[in-house]
């Protein structure tokens, strides 16, 4: 039986979960975290031989671990899994290279980036002294995302869903800032609800030099809603 979006969303939940409270118990000074972040994200380009065409809905599960420096301070890394993409278009013809076709799409016509990423963040992360349970928190830091599988849709060729190995580098890297608040629910568990955004360092897309593909930088960006446990 295939397991649906939803389904496997929660699985991966869960199996994080229960490694944090694995880790949580060899480890009294780490803390440790989960959470499931809806996103907004899009593709920007530096050339003007692309457009984005609008934003894709996204999530981001993960395990979280903090590194206390001080009362205030803390080291943050983890691990998680990345979905994300965007859509764009070209000012001219513009030739896709996939495993079995090479569709040409024309001038204007949308070609979305469906991509997920397994994404391993490591940051600084700094909150306030609690009162009455309240806490507010900011996390500024890098993230290094390995590509775990790229697809791309072209509506106006009825290709949905085509691999897309070939136009996506494997690997990138990105920045991150992100804040909120922090509500003690109990002896050692919080709720974390907060807003972060997200941007990529290099160019997402590769830029195929023996078809028609302009030389451009294109990255992904992201707007989070985070939601998330701390334990």
């Amino acid at each position: 039986m295939k397991m649906s979006k939803k389904g496997s969303c929660s699985v991966a939940l869960a199996m994080m979960l229960l490694a944090a409270l694995t880790v949580k118990g060899f480890s009294q000074k780490v803390e440790l975290g989960v959470h499931a972040d809806p996103l907004i994200t899009w593709m920007s380009s530096n050339s003007e031989a692309y457009s984005s065409e609008g934003t894709v809905p996204g999530f981001s599960l993960g395990l979280d671990v903090y590194f206390p420096l001080d009362d205030r301070f803390s080291v943050s890394s983890g691990i998680g899994f990345l979905s994300s993409g965007g859509r764009q278009s070209a000012v001219e013809e513009h030739t896709m290279v996939f495993n079995n076709i090479n569709p040409v799409v024309d001038a204007g016509e949308e070609m979305k980036y469906n991509l997920r990423y397994l994404n391993i963040p490591g940051g600084i992360n700094a909150h306030t002294t609690r009162e009455e349970g309240l806490n507010f928190f900011g996390d500024l830091g890098i993230d290094m995302r390995f590509l775990l599988r790229s697809k791309v849709d072209i509506p106006s060729e009825q290709i949905s869903d085509e691999i897309a190995g070939n136009e996506v580098f494997a690997m990138n890297m990105g920045w991150h800032i992100n804040g909120g608040i922090e509500y003690e629910l109990g002896s050692n568990l919080s709720f974390l609800a907060g807003i972060g955004y997200d941007a990529d360092f290099f160019d997402v897309t590769e830029d195929l030099e023996n078809v028609s593909q302009p030389d451009d930088r294109s990255k992904i960006r992201m707007i989070r809603i985070r939601f998330g446990l701390k334990f």
